[in-house]
């Protein structure tokens, strides 16, 4: 982010922080809101980029230690669901609680966390459907239910993958240059902590290609989103 963009920024915030509450009165604050918004509007200004300061700092958001990953569906996620919100996302060692861990800037990692729960949810449910549809036997349903959780899950990400490269194609200068200040700061936290990634694999088990297929279907039927307000609030889609 250039510094001219961060002094329009600033100026923004000033004038937004003209409120009656702080001192002004009603005609001084209606001035400086409708100063404030056509700022915003000729410089094309997000709220993003207005709650976000130089000073605001990367934070990791962990699992509570024991938390459960019923058929590692988190596992299968958290790649794709960390770039999606911006930020890196791993799962701790066992002897380190276990869980998985998202940093990035307090907005972001929070989204990550709350989107990963939801998706993990969905696929989840999703199996239980499965199940009593297709119904297989004793012998196949571990196999079955692998199968479903990898085409949910490699559907799923493939979407938040789509979705990220469409946006990345539509984004402007300020957008990009938004990614590069929160990518920055992430940096900066894992530099901090010393956190280096090597790559690694993970072995599935059989799977049933059925059964794949049928999660690939359930993954189209996921839906993205942030919460507007509160737990049980309806999404607003990205």
């Amino acid at each position: 982010m250039t510094i001219e963009r961060e002094s329009v920024l600033n100026k923004i915030r000033a004038l937004l922080a003209k409120t009656m509450e702080n001192g002004c009165s009603e005609a001084e604050a209606l001035a400086a809101l409708g100063k404030a918004q056509a700022m915003r509007d000729a410089y094309a200004v997000t709220e993003a980029e207005l709650n976000l300061t130089k000073e605001e700092k990367a934070i990791l958001r962990r699992e509570p230690p024991g938390t459960k990953d019923p058929h590692r569906i988190k596992w299968f996620l958290v790649g794709a669901v960390s770039k999606f919100c911006n930020c890196e996302g791993w799962r701790r060692r066992r002897d380190d609680g276990g869980g998985i861990v998202f940093c990035g800037l307090p907005s972001d990692a929070q989204f990550a966390s709350w989107l990963l729960d939801t998706l993990a949810n969905f696929v989840q449910a999703e199996i239980v459907n499965f199940l009593m549809e297709a119904e297989p036997s004793n012998e196949d349903r571990s196999a079955a239910i692998r199968g479903f959780v990898l085409g949910a899950t490699d559907r799923i990400s493939q979407r938040l993958k789509e979705l990220c490269e469409q946006s990345a194609a539509l984004a402007t200068s300020n957008a990009r240059a938004l990614v590069v200040v929160k990518s920055a700061a992430v940096q900066a936290k894992l530099d901090e902590l010393g956190i280096r990634f090597c790559g690694g694999s993970s072995s599935c088990g059989a799977w049933d290609g059925a059964s794949y297929q049928a999660g690939m279907a359930a993954g189209n039927r996921a839906s993205f989103g942030r919460p507007v307000s509160g737990n049980n609030a309806t999404l607003r889609l990205r």
